[in-house]
C-alpha cells in the first residue's frame, strides 16, 4: 500500500502527468469543435474579412486597439489570405498561448501548489469550451497571468506583459494598478508598463493617427445592449415570460444580438452609470494595493480578478469570451501561494470552482443553446441558464471584491508591516 501511494504521488507531482491532460482535454475540445460547433469560427472569419478589404494596416477593425490589426494583417500575409489556413493558424496560435499558460502555472508557482495551478488552468479552458481558440481574448488572459505570477520576480517584465495585453483589449490597462507603488519593484514594474505601452501608443500614432488611435473607445460607447450583459437580464427574462411584449433580439452592426424595446434605455442608463462607477472602483482597489510595501502573487491575483470582474459586470456588453480573462489570474492566484504554504483545501481552490461553474454556465449559453435564446421565445430553460449565470457571476464579483478590499486595507496598529499579503485559511471569503 505504501508502495502504490507513493507511486502515486509520483504521478501526481510530475509534469508530464499534466503534459497528457492537456494534451487530451485540447484534443477533446477539437472534437467538440469540428463535430457540435463548427460555426463559432465567425469571429475569425470577421477579421480576415476587415484585413483583406482595406490597404491600410491600421484602418481595419477599428473597434479593436491598432496592435490588433497589425497581428491580424500579419497573420493574413503568413497564411496568403486563405480563409481555411487563416481560422487554423489563427486557431493554432491560440492554442500556444494555452499550452504557454499551462507551463506558467507549472514553473512559477510554489511547489506544493503547481500540480493545482497547472490543473486548474486546464480545467477551467477546457469547460469554457472550444470557443477559447477563436477569440484573441485568450492573449490578454495568459499576460494578466503571467505578470501576476511574475510580479515579485520580474516586476519589469510583468509590467511589460500587462502593457501588452492593453494593446489588444483596452480594459487591461487597469491591471497594471495592483503593480505600482513606491518600492523599487513597484517602480520597475511602471517602467516596464510605461516604455512599452508608450512605444505602443507612439507607433499607433505614427501609422494609424488620431482617429484610429481613439477609435476603440467610440465604438464601445456607441454600442446597444448585448443580450447576455447583466443589464439586460432582467429583459430577456420578461422577453421569454411575455411573448409579443414588444422586445426584439437582432444582430446589430457592432456584430453583437442585441435587445431593443420597452425599458431598454432605462438599462443602457443604469450600466452607464454602473461603467463609471466601476471604473472609479477598480481604480480605488488598484491605489489601496499601491500604498501597501509588499506584494504577493496571490494578493496581486486578487486585485486583478477584482478588477476584472467588476468591468465584465457593470459593461453593457458581455460577450462570452471574456470569462476567458479571469483564468490567467485565476492561476496566479492558487499558484502564488507563499513556499511554506501547506498544500490543503482553501478559499482560492474554492474560488476555482467558483470560476469552473461560470466558465461551463458561459459554455452553455454560448454556442450551446444560444440560439435559443436568441432566437426563441417562450423557452425558458436557455434564459433561465442565462440569468443564474449572470446572477452568479454578480455574486462573485461581490465576494472577490470584498477580499480585495480586505486585503488592501492596511493593518490598523502595524502601519511599518503594511503588505499586500492573503491569508491562507479553509474558510471561503
Amino acid at each position: 500500500m505504501s508502495w502504490l501511494r507513493t507511486e502515486l504521488n509520483r504521478l501526481l507531482n510530475s509534469g508530464w502527468t499534466y503534459a497528457v491532460l492537456w494534451a487530451l482535454s485540447r484534443a477533446y475540445l477539437g472534437y467538440t469543435w469540428s463535430t457540435k460547433v463548427s460555426y463559432i469560427v465567425g469571429d475569425v472569419s470577421y477579421y480576415l474579412s476587415q484585413v483583406t478589404n482595406t490597404t491600410s494596416w491600421s484602418s481595419s477593425l477599428v473597434e479593436y486597439p491598432t496592435p490588433v490589426a497589425w497581428a491580424m494583417h500579419l497573420l493574413r500575409a503568413v497564411t496568403g489570405g486563405n480563409p481555411g489556413a487563416f481560422v487554423w493558424a489563427f486557431a493554432t496560435s491560440m492554442l500556444v498561448l494555452d499550452a504557454t499558460m499551462a507551463i506558467l502555472a507549472w514553473r512559477l508557482s510554489s511547489h506544493a501548489w503547481r500540480a493545482p495551478a497547472t490543473l486548474t488552468w486546464i480545467v477551467f479552458v477546457t469547460l469554457l469550451g472550444p470557443l477559447a481558440y477563436f477569440r484573441f481574448d485568450m492573449a490578454p488572459a495568459v499576460l494578466a497571468g503571467a505578470g501576476a505570477l511574475l510580479a515579485r520576480r520580474r516586476p519589469a517584465l510583468a509590467g511589460t506583459l500587462i502593457a501588452f495585453g492593453a494593446a489588444l483589449k483596452l480594459w487591461p490597462a487597469l491591471l497594471v494598478l495592483p503593480l505600482l507603488g513606491v518600492d523599487r519593484r513597484a517602480r520597475r514594474a511602471a517602467i516596464g508598463f510605461g516604455v512599452t505601452g508608450g512605444v505602443l501608443a507612439l507607433s499607433s500614432l505614427a501609422i494609424g493617427g488620431w482617429q484610429r488611435l481613439l477609435s476603440p473607445l467610440s465604438w464601445q460607447s456607441d454600442r446597444g445592449l448585448q443580450v447576455e450583459s447583466l443589464a439586460a437580464s432582467p429583459l430577456m427574462w420578461l422577453r421569454t415570460a411575455q411573448e409579443g411584449g414588444g422586445w426584439i433580439v437582432g444582430l446589430s452592426r457592432y456584430n453583437a444580438y442585441e435587445i431593443t424595446g420597452p425599458g431598454v434605455q432605462t438599462a443602457l442608463q443604469i450600466a452607464s452609470g454602473a461603467t463609471l462607477l466601476g471604473f472609479f472602483l477598480a481604480i480605488l482597489l488598484g491605489v489601496r494595493a499601491a500604498w501597501l510595501a509588499r506584494r504577493s502573487a496571490r494578493g496581486v491575483a486578487v486585485v486583478m480578478l477584482a478588477i476584472i470582474l467588476i468591468m465584465i459586470v457593470v459593461n453593457k456588453t458581455l460577450s462570452p469570451q471574456y470569462v476567458l480573462w479571469l483564468g490567467g489570474p485565476l492561476v496566479a492566484l492558487i499558484g502564488g501561494a507563499e513556499k511554506d504554504t501547506p498544500l490543503r483545501f482553501s478559499w482560492p481552490l474554492a474560488w476555482a470552482l467558483a470560476c469552473f461553474a461560470l466558465a461551463y454556465g458561459t459554455q452553455v449559453v454560448y454556442p450551446l443553446r444560444y440560439s435559443e435564446i436568441v432566437f426563441g421565445t417562450g423557452k425558458p430553460l436557455a434564459v433561465s441558464i442565462l440569468v443564474l449565470r449572470n446572477l452568479a457571476l454578480a455574486a462573485f464579483t461581490v465576494v472577490v471584491t470584498w477580499k480585495a478590499w480586505r486585503i488592501t486595507t492596511p493593518p490598523p496598529r502595524t502601519p511599518r508591516h503594511m503588505s499586500l499579503e492573503v491569508e491562507v485559511s479553509d474558510s471561503v471569503a
